[in-house]
């Protein structure tokens, strides 16, 4: 690894960890600077703001779980058990992604969180819609599923992304009243997501599966 691209990802880390720590509105470039020790044209040589820095985060998050998913597919069997492999992992309300989500959540649950939001769709369809289109084609080869529309893939993902960010706003939601989303009004949230995705792949119903109930569980712990 090249010396900037070192330093731009000592940028990264620090960020990241901070806007954990205190929250991203409350962390200043300046905050920044003082963990990584650059002046301030060190820091804008990298990036142009606080903003981009978040960007740039969503992306290497997107790219991590994009391998995640690779590795989960090569332990996965049946072609519908794949699907589901990908389907999970670009869903990021995940144990390895909950720190991130956590973060990002108070973000892009805003009218002008909006943008970020849109950052992080756009990264993870880039790393995901060609493991989609693989594992949907070679299920539709032997017909285990019969996808109905065209660019299938694309609008799965859209679904899956409008399922998590409905569930995620509905914790940030209950967050804000001290109280903790409970796990059956997510999968609730979650089942009609579902039954889209499996009538756009006329799949049998209850084999596609985008979050476990002990996912659930698990990341409405960790975030509320």
């Amino acid at each position: 690894m090249r010396k900037g691209e070192e330093k731009r990802q000592e940028l990264l880390n620090a960020a990241e960890k901070l806007f954990c720590q205190q929250g991203y509105e409350k962390t200043s470039v300046q905050d920044i600077l003082g963990v990584t020790g650059l002046s301030k044209g060190g820091f804008y040589h990298h990036f142009s703001g606080k903003d981009e820095v978040l960007a740039a985060l969503c992306s290497r998050h997107a790219e991590r779980a994009a391998a995640y998913t690779t590795e989960a597919l090569n332990q996965a069997g049946s072609p519908m058990g794949r699907i589901n492999a990908v389907l999970r992992g670009f869903m990021p309300l995940r144990r390895e992604e909950a720190d991130f989500i956590a973060l990002l959540l108070p973000v892009i649950c805003k009218p002008e969180g909006r943008g970020v939001s849109m950052i992080y769709q756009d990264a993870l369809e880039n790393d995901f819609l060609p493991l989609l289109r693989a594992e949907i084609a070679a299920a539709a080869a032997v017909q285990v599923v019969f996808p109905q529309v065209k660019d299938m893939e694309r609008v799965i993902l859209n679904t899956v992304n409008h399922a998590w960010m409905t569930v995620a706003a509905a914790m940030v939601t209950a967050r804000e009243k001290g109280q903790r989303l409970e796990s059956a009004a997510c999968l609730t949230l979650l089942e009609k997501y579902r039954r889209t995705i499996e009538l756009l792949l006329d799949a049998p119903y209850g084999s596609i599966e985008i979050l476990r109930v002990e996912e659930v569980e698990e990341i409405n712990r960790l975030i509320s």
